[in-house]
């Protein structure tokens, strides 16, 4: 299929419906939407949010697992002009609602709570509600006739730029605050139009990605589906987690392109037992994230000898910008990514984007601008990376990025506690892989202040469960240098001491 010249992401969804209309574009279990169905329940809701009065770069929150509805309000929120906002739905009530603040969303998109995934008495899904965060009136989920669309779209909708903001990403910031991160319909086609072509992503392809809308993984299946006329197969959520059930999947969905974090593939090679089968179809194998341990990628590519297996890199300030393929015999600077995938900068923080800490995350080469990544590697001699750690505090669990001082700041908002500091050491996990272990100390007013219970129920009333901190010490004293700032190494010692 001839791929679209426009970097609009709204764009591609539209050729490939005029150009293969009955093709299938998202299969969701038993559940197949054609991408003919897709635009227009897109293009359907895209002209809902425009007569309720939605304007060109309004946020439209997208509080929803990864489901068929989730995907249709993606591309609903990018026809109509606006900028989609992921909010994954088991965040804290709390995070959530601060995320919402922040952004200043204009409507929420959200699930039944007490629906969600159950039908009617006629057996339909219940549809995602949509509420006005200005007035609170709902806007209806249902379609406009098919037949009314074509006249419907013509000059009704708004024509984005390319330079626009298609989406923010919320991750941890070390200021306690998470930090959105504005990626543009150009940053996001950079990198979704050179996979493509690398990858060689077509339209017989069955691409999974168990990544939620509000990691940056999902940026690889959801677009591709719509720039090549790939089938994106939505992995059951429930499953994530349960290697010998993704096992299953993939061989049952006839999975050609995988994408994960290596903590999902490094479980469905130690407990889902991915070497006892054979895979036909799948040719391509990525992941991105975190560290893979280099015994779990060799023994992914005897698992799977006929695939291609590649190391994709980038902090979601930059998307992915740099990737590894790994050789078949598989057996201290700083990354500066740079390119038209890099940021548009970081939503609503004009203080923050002038910072001198930004600035300096920022360099220019040449004429041309890079981005500092706080990733410390070292150059091999036949020109690849290797990864020895990091320059910050900034530590990854299951490809998540956590920010030390987001923990800490979450604690000091308790009002019993005075002092917060928190480490991080690695272990080595039962699946092999390297595991990452939180430890909390705490200050309190007094030794009876706070309980370890309220402590822990505080903590998990603001953070994201992969945030929470495995221990939480209290110390009467934190141990403290000679500037009277505290002392992480000392810390550190005693988080290895045993309970």
């Amino acid at each position: 299929m001839p791929e679209p010249e426009s970097d609009l992401l709204s764009d591609w969804l539209r050729h490939t419906a005029m150009v293969t209309p009955d093709a299938p574009a998202i299969v969701e279990e038993d559940r197949v939407t054609s991408f003919r169905e897709l635009f227009e329940q897109a293009a359907s809701l895209a002209l809902r949010f425009v007569e309720h009065g939605i304007q060109q770069q309004d946020r439209i929150a997208l509080v929803l697992p990864k489901t068929t509805e989730a995907i249709v309000s993606v591309f609903a929120s990018l026809l109509a002009g606006a900028v989609y906002v992921p909010i994954h739905p088991q965040w804290p009530k709390e995070r959530i609602e601060a995320t919402l603040a922040d952004c200043a969303a204009r409507l929420v998109i959200e699930g039944d709570k007490e629906a969600d995934k159950e039908t009617d008495k006629e057996g339909d899904l219940f549809p995602p509600r949509i509420t006005d965060r200005e007035t609170g009136a709902g806007i209806p989920w249902q379609a406009t006739p098919a037949a009314a669309i074509g006249t419907a779209l013509e000059g009704s909708l708004p024509r984005a730029d390319a330079a626009d903001p298609a989406f923010i990403l919320f991750t941890s910031g070390s200021t306690g605050r998470p930090k959105g991160v504005v990626l543009s319909h150009r940053a996001v086609s950079a990198f979704v139009k050179w996979s493509a072509r690398e990858f060689q992503i077509g339209s017989t392809d069955r691409i999974a990605c168990p990544s939620p809308l509000s990691f940056d993984l999902s940026t690889f299946d959801i677009f591709n589906m719509a720039l090549c006329g790939a089938t994106c197969v939505l992995v059951p959520g429930h499953i994530v987690w349960m290697p010998r059930f993704l096992v299953q999947f993939v061989r049952q969905a006839r999975i050609t392109c995988w994408y994960s974090v290596p903590s999902i593939l490094a479980g469905m090679l130690q407990d889902g037992r991915l070497a006892e089968h054979e895979y036909p179809g799948l040719r391509v194998i990525l992941f991105a994230g975190e560290v893979f341990a280099g015994p779990y990628v060799a023994r992914l590519q005897v698992a799977v000898p006929q695939a291609i297996c590649a190391n994709l890199y980038g902090p979601t300030e930059t998307n992915v910008v740099t990737w590894y393929r790994v050789p078949r015999d598989f057996d201290g600077s700083q990354p500066l990514p740079g390119g038209d995938s890099v940021m548009s900068g970081y939503w609503g923080r004009p203080g923050l984007n002038r910072s001198e800490a930004t600035q300096r995350a920022f360099v220019t080469v040449e004429g041309k601008q890079y981005y500092r990544t706080g990733d410390r590697v070292s150059l091999a001699s036949d020109g690849n990376y290797f990864f020895l750690g990091r320059l910050d505090r900034q530590v990854k669990r299951r490809g998540f990025r956590i920010e030390l001082g987001e923990i800490e700041a979450a604690l000091l908002r308790q009002k019993d506690i005075l002092e917060a500091a928190a480490v991080a050491a690695e272990f080595n996990a039962k699946d092999g892989q390297k595991g990452t272990a939180i430890t909390a100390f705490v200050r309190a007013r007094s030794a009876d202040a706070v309980t370890l219970v309220e402590a822990k129920a505080h903590c998990a009333r603001t953070l994201p469960a992969y945030m929470l901190p495995d221990r939480i010490v209290f110390l009467n004293a934190m141990p403290k240098g000679s500037r009277d700032k505290i002392d992480y190494m000392a810390l550190a010692k005693i988080a290895k001491e045993p309970e």
